[in-house]
């Protein structure tokens, strides 16, 4: 009887020190979602929700001192990934995935903010790789500030 005591006199101080001693891990666990920096920026961890489905995720990320940061994803309402944004340290370049339904690359390429009248806008640049939902690469597409130089991707990579 006095044996069982001791071990759980034991086990409770061990329980006691850790949770004392280590404050930083029961509040950094579950991290806190949509938080904002002392001039009300977003910062941290982010997630937005569909309005009708309010336990559905739309797009969740990560912003610091509100500028997007690292990787995005967006899902469609069915929960299903449809995008996909990695941005630079910078935050001016965005790599950029598309899928299919059923997971496979739809099209991919660079995206870019420019500013344009005092507005930072977000536009599709450069050579973007298109695939059909099967996977099989279909070919290239060249945009230029967000508009197409080509009706349908062509086999061969545009030039610049």
């Amino acid at each position: 009887m006095r044996k069982n005591i001791q071990t759980m006199a034991a086990v409770l101080g061990v329980w006691l020190l850790c949770a004392t001693a280590a404050p930083a891990l029961a509040l950094g666990w579950p991290w806190k979602w949509n938080q904002l920096d002392k001039e009300g920026n977003r910062h941290g961890k982010w997630r937005v929700f569909y309005e009708h489905k309010p336990g559905q995720v739309m797009s969740q990320g990560r912003y610091k001192h509100g500028k997007d940061r690292g990787t995005w994803r967006t899902f469609s309402q069915d929960g299903h990934l449809e995008r996909r944004e990695k941005y630079t340290r910078r935050g001016k370049q965005i790599k950029t995935t598309f899928y299919y339904p059923n997971g496979k690359v739809a099209h991919a390429g660079l995206a870019y903010l420019f500013e344009e009248d005092g507005y930072l806008m977000y536009k599709w640049h450069g050579n973007w790789q298109y695939y059909d939902s099967t996977g099989a690469w279909v070919g290239w597409k060249a945009f230029h500030r967000g508009k197409p130089l080509s009706e349908k991707p062509l086999t061969t990579k545009p030039t610049k």
